[in-house]
């Protein structure tokens, strides 16, 4: 815990509210001592923890749980691990009673903040500065700890157990994942309701039916667990996944959408291509190829 809350302090100082040249001359038993006052999380990777946070409370808002003391590696920075350790001390906080999680974050931590929001934060509308420098101030954000929907980019395996139950009515024998999974210029998406995916959605570079000349590409894999459809989440994940994929570069995407979803992307702002109705190769169901412009498309057509 001392290697990496020094790693921590010299990486980030304006993220803290305790100084690197403080915190290395601490005795022993300080750190023991904070060990003791608070639950502790590491993300490890490869054996070694490569990130950390605290859980605990806060004696100026009385019955109220925080995250305290987040750092990641840079190494392991766009991995899980940031997730993960918030999701620890949610079900921490979870265990103990707790309806919401409190956080406070430097101003200057534009992309802390953004990832924090990212997880289910938002803010509060508090703000105070820092004790031991006015300049910097705090922004106090809170997440709810019912159901939270979150959209994050993942790998394949982390969605074929919903494209498996939901696409092929659970039968393993009839699912088989796209040989592109596994491509760099392959892109998922998935929505997760508190710890579990609920939405899958995957993108694959692939010319167009229609405007071939713009780059293009392809979802697969659309799915929504049946529990949780009708409540948007599938839109969430979709405009999520463009906004994504248009700062790529992507003008046009396209997608093989089955006739019972049909509506789904007529409401969303896709175009059904006239004379494309066939059945699917894969699962002898009704098909109708869908194409949406992206922000960047939009603005150029003539």
């Amino acid at each position: 815990m001392r290697s990496l809350r020094l790693e921590a302090l010299r990486d980030s100082p304006d993220a803290f509210g305790t100084l690197y040249r403080d915190a290395r001359r601490y005795r022993r038993s300080r750190w023991t001592s904070m060990i003791d006052q608070r639950p502790l999380f590491f993300a490890e990777r490869d054996g070694h923890r490569v990130g950390m946070v605290a859980g605990g409370f806060n004696e100026e808002y009385p019955d109220t749980w925080w995250l305290y003391s987040m750092y990641v590696t840079p190494a392991a920075r766009g991995t899980s691990a940031a997730t993960q350790l918030v999701d620890a001390v949610c079900a921490w906080a979870r265990s103990e009673g707790a309806t919401s999680l409190y956080l406070h974050v430097m101003g200057p931590m534009a992309r802390a903040r953004a990832f924090y929001k990212k997880v289910g934060f938002v803010e509060t509308g508090e703000q105070k500065a820092l004790e031991r420098d006015p300049s910097l101030v705090l922004y106090t954000l809170a997440r709810p700890l019912g159901d939270v929907f979150r959209v994050e980019r993942v790998g394949a395996s982390a969605l074929h157990e919903l494209r498996c139950r939901v696409l092929r009515s659970n039968n393993p024998d009839a699912y088989t994942p796209d040989p592109r999974d596994e491509s760099d210029t392959a892109r998922h998406f998935a929505g997760r309701l508190n710890d579990r995916v609920v939405v899958s959605a995957s993108f694959f570079p692939a010319t167009s039916p229609v405007r071939p000349e713009l780059a293009s590409t392809q979802l697969r894999f659309m799915a929504t667990d049946v529990e949780v459809q009708g409540r948007g989440y599938g839109a969430q994940v979709l405009q999520f996944a463009l906004d994504a994929l248009a700062t790529e570069g992507y003008e046009q995407v396209w997608a093989n959408a089955r006739d019972t979803a049909l509506g789904f992307y007529l409401a969303t702002g896709w175009d059904a291509i006239e004379g494309s109705a066939h059945l699917s190769a894969e699962t002898q169901l009704p098909h109708t190829q869908v194409v949406k412009l992206l922000v960047t498309a939009t603005s150029s057509a003539p």
